[in-house]
């Protein structure tokens, strides 16, 4: 039982190989995030704030913005789907149904939203007060929320069932209540037909 060996020393330019080696892969991944940002702008797939040109925002929305103290003035006043005069929900022009969600003291309005399955909901949501976070669980939407500011998701619910949306922003005290459901019902049996 002898002492062991210790372990051999590098030497400097065996170390020098090695932080040439790990340079390297760092410009190789800067380069890499660097042509992904310009293909994410080119392609438009970024994450932005929609404009009213692509998605049917009505008065007071502009440029996917809009005036936080008068949201009497646009679509967000009734926070919900949008219905028609049959209390049927309607069709946008991108073959889309429209919901309006407002985030502000520690609440989502509404606080609960009743959506098809298999039809495809853009969600615009807005704040009045303070930076929210607005995640779907289990879907892939996840947006900043921020007042003044509206952002337009789209997102297809696929199964009956209940999702949920909560904040995920620290946003003050009552940060953990601000949750709204989303009930997703059946596809009605006449859609399922003409499919």
């Amino acid at each position: 039982m002898g002492v062991p060996d210790a372990p051999a020393r590098l030497d400097h330019h065996t170390l020098e190989r090695y932080e040439t080696a790990w340079l390297g892969i760092a410009v190789v991944m800067t380069a890499l995030l660097f042509v992904g940002v310009l293909a994410s702008l080119i392609s438009g797939t970024y994450p932005a704030l929609k404009t009213d040109a692509g998605h049917a925002h009505t008065g007071g929305i502009v440029r996917g913005r809009v005036d936080p103290k008068n949201l009497a003035a646009t679509p967000f006043a009734k926070p919900g789907l949008v219905v028609d005069d049959r209390g049927q929900p309607a069709l946008n022009e991108q073959g889309t149904l429209d919901a309006y969600l407002v985030a502000g003291n520690f609440t989502f309005q509404p606080a609960v939203l009743r959506v098809p399955a298999g039809v495809p909901v853009t969600l615009h949501v807005t704040a009045t007060d303070v930076a929210h976070g607005f995640q779907v669980t289990g879907t892939n939407i996840n947006a900043e929320i921020l007042p003044g500011h509206v952002a337009s998701l789209t997102v297809t619910f696929r199964h009956p069932g209940e999702q949920h949306a909560i904040c995920n922003e620290y946003c003050g005290v009552g940060h953990h209540n601000m949750i709204t459901r989303f009930v997703v019902d059946p596809p009605a049996t006449g859609a399922k037909e003409t499919q």
